[in-house]
């Protein structure tokens, strides 16, 4: 018998306990089995909506370069998204959240919903992406929807005026937020335990519950005005 093999427990002896490591490891491979047996969020469905969102977010953000640009050449015109005085791109873009951070929002959007395209078309084709990259991709659409909100604030509550074409980037930006928060939790890049973990994986339903919550923030906003659009007031 070689001298290197462990000795037989005597007859009666309690098994060793698993160590920390082993339990830690054996936790993991439970929340991954979950995770790909009811997954919400895959790299490829993920992929796919960082992909049309940024197609369609890059458009929006064209047609406000353009109209900002029209406007520019030629000053006291109406734009054709200029429906009324409290839902105009005009309005809107000639206030000074239109460059909050220095520079005008279009530029912002016609980078980032470029990059957000680009980064959907790389998940699409099974490219495996580095940990730092998909942090990156993290944040950067937690910057996108955190500063919608600072603009649909503004636009509500400050400047009270839509812009058509500013609810769509607000509209294509939630569901990119979400599906990507929800495919880095499933994926274990993001940790978050129990029922928040479950509640962040439903993308679709945060989605559509953000949308419910901007459609009741709007109608609030602007009650007088939808009043008197419908002749009762």
């Amino acid at each position: 018998m070689s001298q290197n093999a462990p000795a037989p427990e005597p007859d009666g002896a309690e098994p060793a306990e698993p160590t920390e490591a082993e339990l830690l490891a054996e936790i993991d491979a439970e929340l991954a089995a979950e995770r790909s047996a009811t997954q919400r969020a895959g790299a490829r469905l993920t992929g796919a909506v960082l992909l049309i969102g940024g197609i369609i977010g890059w458009i929006a953000a064209l047609a406000l370069q353009i109209d900002k640009d029209y406007l520019l050449a030629h000053p006291g015109e109406s734009l054709a998204c200029d429906i009324n005085p409290f839902i105009s791109c005009g309005n809107v873009m000639m206030t000074w959240q239109a460059s909050a951070l220095g520079i005008p929002n279009q530029a912002i959007g016609l980078a980032g919903f470029g990059i957000m395209a680009a980064i959907g078309s790389l998940m699409l084709s099974g490219a495996h992406l580095p940990t730092w990259f998909r942090w990156a991709r993290l944040g950067g659409m937690t910057f996108a929807f955190g500063y919608i909100h600072f603009l649909a604030i503004s636009a509500i509550y400050l400047i009270r005026a839509l812009c058509p074409w500013c609810m769509v980037i607000w509209a294509v930006t939630a569901p990119m937020f979400f599906a990507n928060l929800a495919h880095q939790i499933e994926s274990g890049d993001v940790r978050v335990p129990g029922l928040l973990g479950r509640v962040l994986r439903h993308w679709v339903l945060l989605s559509l519950a953000w949308y419910a919550l901007v459609i009741l923030a709007i109608l609030a906003g602007f009650w007088r005005q939808w009043l008197a659009m419908a002749g009762l007031l």
